[in-house]
């Protein structure tokens, strides 16, 4: 596509001139031209071009005034000042206004050639840069129901780790949740199925249907299918301004007549838990553990019972929970970041549990299970992994957790514990590092010939970029591209020592897929030409 060009000057000479240029050349077309900027203006309201070229001392309006309104209208489209006034606040002006370039006349010919060829280059790139983007607005935009189902997955099994972070992605998703409702529900009997093949499609029909209704009752909701337990899981979402006994009401009446569809179409019954009414998004998934208990509190009640959760007729247990989210966070902290780091968002997660150690305990101990287990399965390779890994600290552990009888006692209990552990794990980390380094620089050795890159290093031994560069630095002495180089040209010597291979050949059989920059490499190396470097043999 070519590009669009707008000339602006009062000189018809010089505005001949330049519409004269080969434009074509470089891939543009001369799409207007206008004698002063209220005229340029004009034409602007018809065409938006890639290229402004406009001069600064014209009558009506100039040309930095011209620049001005254009670039309010197209903030995208490159602008050129071309003047004979060699003023530094002309310049200054332009500059601040967004005005690419500032040549003064008379231009020089190769000049104007250079500066069109190269803003053609950068123009082009961005264009494909802002078509990239596009892309990727439309994929994202197709695939927002699918987000929104997970996220309402990751919502509900605590997998997002800070209040932060579920507002951040329910506002990608365009999302608003005020005050919400968390709703569960599971089929029971019932033989006959809406489609003969996969189970999946049924249920993903199902789930349709009841969004259907839950929308006809004027309620959001964002829904997800648990595979592992069939239950159907929604949080239906309010205005923060509505009452709450009528948000309970409409939720139930939605639920009423999801089960009268259930019974007529799938000859099933369909009982729901529902839990009680939340302005706080981060505790869906305490309210999701009480919608899904009062769900399975049904099965002793009959069919198509709804159960809201404050109706339980029993006294609740006292219950904490480190959500996957938190508990992955923190591990994360402790072996990566700082031990202080840890202790203090250790002290945040039992921050609102109760003070009777007792509902504590088994969060506790599934916490130190879970930073116990976290290094030996994040070892790479079965050489680094932690042969003779502690087990003394998990078994005393529970001990003496299960001996506090406070919250603090258990928390103070984990400091030490995991002070422990932090000392475990670092004990012999240099030799650890070592085994993983030889074991990269031997799969550089291996691989030294295909098309190996930083990526493929971090796909393979499963950490960053930047911890590879470090290690290879401090145990190897060389970066990865320097390390590769070496082991490369070893074998490119050797290969032209045997004096059988055309240059080119090498080049190819050592992972060098471009002859040119084989040639630089080996020039910059050794300081002459690869057959000059053979006849010195």
């Amino acid at each position: 596509m070519e590009l669009q060009v707008m000339i602006l000057d009062d000189e018809y000479i010089i505005l001949d001139g330049l519409c004269s240029f080969p434009w074509s050349d470089y891939g543009y077309q001369v799409a207007a031209t206008a004698k002063n900027g209220l005229e340029g203006l004009e034409k602007l309201e018809h065409i938006k071009p890639d290229l402004i070229l406009t001069d600064v001392r014209m009558p009506g309006m100039d040309g930095l005034d011209f620049a001005e309104r254009a670039h309010e209208m197209y903030p995208d489209t490159v602008i050129v000042i071309l003047t004979g006034y060699d003023s530094f606040a002309y310049a200054q002006k332009a500059i601040s206004i967004g005005v690419k370039e500032y040549p003064l006349k008379p231009i020089d010919y190769d000049e104007l050639k250079n500066m069109a060829a190269r803003l053609a280059e950068e123009i082009r790139a961005k264009k494909e840069e802002q078509q990239e983007v596009r892309d990727l607005q439309k994929y994202f935009n197709q695939s927002v129901p699918e987000l929104r189902s997970k996220f309402a997955g990751n919502l509900l099994y605590g997998r997002l780790q800070g209040k932060g972070v579920v507002q951040e992605q329910a506002k990608s998703l365009k999302l608003t949740i005020e005050k919400y409702i968390v709703c569960v529900g599971r089929k029971v009997v019932g033989e006959k199925r809406l489609h003969e093949g996969d189970k999946w499609i049924e249920e993903f029909a199902c789930i349709n249907i009841f969004e259907e209704i839950f929308n006809n009752y004027n309620i959001q909701v964002l829904s997800d299918y648990n595979t592992a337990t069939a239950e159907y899981n929604f949080i239906l979402l309010f205005a923060k301004e509505e009452e709450n006994q009528k948000c309970m009401d409409r939720a139930l009446q939605a639920c009423d007549k999801i089960q009268e569809e259930v019974e007529r179409y799938l000859k099933a019954c369909m009982n729901f838990g529902i839990s009680d009414i939340s302005e706080d998004e981060y505790q869906a998934n305490a309210q999701y553990r009480k919608a899904q208990k009062a769900c399975r509190q049904c099965i002793y009640l009959g069919m198509n019972i709804i159960l809201k959760y404050e109706d339980l007729q029993y006294e609740e247990q006292k219950e904490f929970v480190i959500t996957q989210g938190e508990r992955m966070h923190f591990m994360m902290t402790l072996f990566q970041e700082s031990f202080e780091k840890a202790e203090e968002e250790l002290r945040q997660l039992f921050a609102q549990a109760p003070e009777d150690g007792a509902a504590v305990k088994f969060a506790a101990m599934d916490l130190l299970f879970g930073c116990m287990k976290f290094p030996y399965t994040c070892a790479v390779d079965s050489e680094i992994h932690n042969k003779n890994w502690n087990f003394s600290v998990l078994q005393d552990g529970v001990k003496r957790i299960s001996q506090c009888e406070t919250t603090e006692e258990v928390l103070n209990c984990m400091f030490n514990l995991f002070g422990t552990l932090i000392k475990q794990n670092t004990e012999g980390s240099d030799e650890r590092n070592w085994k993983l380094v030889q074991s990269i620089l031997s799969y550089i050795e291996k691989n030294y010939a295909t098309d190996i890159s930083m990526d493929d290093l971090t796909e393979k031994f499963h950490v960053s970029r930047t911890y590879i560069s470090r290690l290879l630095k401090k145990y190897a002495g060389k970066s990865f591209l320097e390390y590769l180089t070496d082991v490369r040209f070893k074998h490119v010597e050797k290969l032209i020592a045997d004096d059988h291979y055309k240059q080119y050949e090498i080049a190819e059989m050592v992972g060098y897929k471009d002859f040119g920059y084989y040639i630089k490499v080996f020039k910059k190396r050794y300081g002459i030409t690869p057959n000059e470097f053979r006849k010195h043999i």
